[in-house]
């Protein structure tokens, strides 16, 4: 039986930040941190995409209690801005010329969907099904088993009719939900002129698809919708979804608070949690109790975090850092991925065709080409997976890694050799906004790290991308790039003689091609992905297909961490449809 519930819908403040909030919360009453209750029915870590459409699904009945606990604030100024992001530079990466990246994460209610780039896209069918085959016997987490969540997730805003007509932005109501107050929108501006000519001449490239919708699981050329509310055309996500208007006296928020320890019993139950206030660095810490469930949203940086300081992960890590290891999880930190791209491509124009080269993100639909590798290097496709087959995953793999990681990573090798074959995957994204264009690679075969800091375990985490650490990475980017030429040179181009700046024509190599990828390519998109994989733990993972952390009872994982291999795509909207999932798995749990 449910505990009782609160008095009312609570934004619960730690500390004296109400000066963070140019004008007060809309449905959230402050209260000082004295006033958390001792106990909910579920605690949830992390206030972001998936902590809070998973927040209000367990409360939507009103048969629970949730605690959200956040360390950001509550902001209601969106887009990306220090303010709202975490300060967290990657550790210096070899392979790309001893460079160090930003770590993009959003910090604030909300998380990353308040400040990311607003894009609505979905990966292939292919590539979700990929998760089945390494989550083990009888998994559900494919193309087929998470499509129900895309549509319970968003709902979709149609182009308006004579746009779509004129610049052939085609959609399919089936896939997109009406309900949940999630938008995808796109708008009613008009694209710029030259949009025309961008995607006359990308469809015209051989072997490209034109997508029946930018959700259908397909890959090829489409318009895709941005995160917005269509009346006032603001920025759409999971705060204004999922809490802004969600009166429930059962459903609780706590902000500028980290969480730096789970609480066991003697059996390795997830009792609660310990967390303290970022303003109150004197104030003791705080202990509340789950009655049924932790459940750890923090994030692909941080969930690694808040498990390694609690005991669980890789033994070296937490005996550097001097905890006790409670359960050894060498995959919690590891299997690290994200998309890495290059800003742009850039050309020149030597007759403008008119028109400005781009429509803007929010208001006007949005072109992007998203390729497999057969499309992208019809010559070179074959030679470039045949390499890949054939590697020993441990002469690019951390040293630290097991042998079940390792064969994890095998798992991985098998499914992806066939999906960069295959003609309907996506490898390569190409946004298209002018002459050139921005190009990334959105299946990179090398693998990161996220783990304490041995030095300040709680202090922020050491992220290194080890991007390149897989040459091949390198030489798929080279491909992006003569993919642009071959596109830039087509008939439909002609008449504009566009001219290449960068790289430029004399960059035309292989070798030349990868060397010059080297100092231009930046790691991450971000959206990281898989620090937590949901595999087998033979295999390296660290949840179960059930989500439930490996060696525990009553935690368990629901965000981005626990995509096992990063999708084709944007990955918001794929965090929502998890987090959906997500929320009818713990509500079906029975509990002793």
């Amino acid at each position: 039986m449910a505990a009782p519930k609160s008095l009312a819908v609570a934004l619960l403040a730690i500390g004296q930040f109400a000066s963070a909030w140019p004008h007060p919360p809309l449905r959230a009453q402050l209260v000082e941190r004295q006033a958390v209750q001792e106990e909910y029915d579920y605690i949830i870590v992390g206030g972001g995409t998936s902590g809070l459409t998973v927040g209000d699904r367990l409360t939507e009945d009103g048969d629970y209690t949730v605690l959200v606990i956040e360390y950001g604030l509550y902001h209601n100024q969106t887009g990306m801005n220090q303010s709202r992001m975490f300060n967290i530079t990657s550790e210096p990466n070899p392979e790309l010329n001893n460079r160090r990246f930003s770590v993009g994460i959003g910090c604030a209610v909300g998380g990353s969907s308040i400040v990311n780039g607003q894009v609505m896209q979905r990966g292939t069918k292919p590539e979700y099904d990929a998760w089945k085959e390494l989550g083990g016997p009888d998994s559900t987490w494919d193309w087929e088993g998470l499509l129900p969540y895309f549509r319970k997730g968003i709902t979709l805003s149609p182009p308006n009719a004579t746009i779509a007509e004129e610049y052939n932005v085609k959609y399919n109501m089936d896939y997109w939900g009406t309900e949940t107050p999630i938008y995808a929108a796109y708008g009613n501006g008009s694209p710029a002129e030259v949009t025309k000519i961008l995607y006359e001449a990308m469809a015209s490239m051989p072997g490209m698809n034109i997508a029946e919708d930018s959700g259908s699981g397909e890959n090829g050329l489409y318009w895709f919708p941005t995160s917005h509310i269509p009346e006032t055309r603001q920025r759409s996500y999971a705060r204004t979804g999922h809490w802004d208007n969600v009166p429930r006296d059962n459903y609780e928020l706590v902000v500028g608070a980290k969480v730096n320890e789970i609480l066991f019993d003697e059996n390795l139950t997830a009792t609660g949690v310990r967390f303290f206030s970022l303003n109150e660095t004197d104030a003791e810490p705080v202990s509340v109790r789950a009655r049924r469930e932790v459940i750890l949203a923090a994030g692909t940086i941080h969930t690694p975090q808040v498990l390694q300081l609690s005991g669980i992960g890789p033994s070296h890590v937490l005996d550097g850092a001097g905890i006790e290891v409670k359960v050894e999880l060498p995959g919690v930190g590891a299997n690290f991925q994200d998309h890495s791209y290059i800003p742009s491509i850039v050309y020149m124009w030597g007759r403008n065709p008119g028109g400005s080269p781009g429509g803007g993100m929010v208001g006007s639909p949005n072109l992007v080409a998203q390729v497999g590798l057969p499309v992208l290097s019809p010559d070179n496709y074959e030679a470039i997976t045949t390499k890949y087959e054939e590697q020993d995953p441990t002469s690019h793999l951390p040293e630290s890694y097991t042998e079940e990681q390792v064969e994890g990573y095998r798992q991985q090798q098998a499914v992806y050799a066939r999906n960069l074959r295959a003609p309907d995957t996506t490898v390569n994204s190409m946004m298209m906004f002018g002459p050139g264009g921005s190009i990334q690679n959105l299946h990179p075969l090398s693998r990161g790290t996220i783990t304490l800091d041995p030095e300040n375990p709680q202090g922020e985490v050491i992220v290194d991308y080890r991007a390149a650490t897989n040459e091949i990475d390198l030489e798929v980017m080279a491909e992006n790039i003569r993919f642009v030429r071959r596109y830039m040179a087509s008939e439909t181009f002609e008449p504009y003689a566009p001219r290449e700046i960068l790289p430029g024509a004399s960059v035309n190599t292989t070798e030349g091609l990868v060397e010059w990828v080297r100092g231009q390519i930046i790691p991450s998109v971000y959206h990281p992905v898989g620090s937590c994989a949901k595999m087998p733990r033979e295999w390296g993972g660290c949840v179960d297909e059930n989500l439930m952390v490996y060696g525990t009872r009553n935690l368990s994982i629901i965000d981005a961490s626990i995509m096992p291999t990063i999708i084709g795509g944007v990955t918001q909207m794929t965090v929502y449809a998890v987090a959906e999932k997500a929320a009818d798995i713990i509500k079906a749990r029975t509990f002793d």
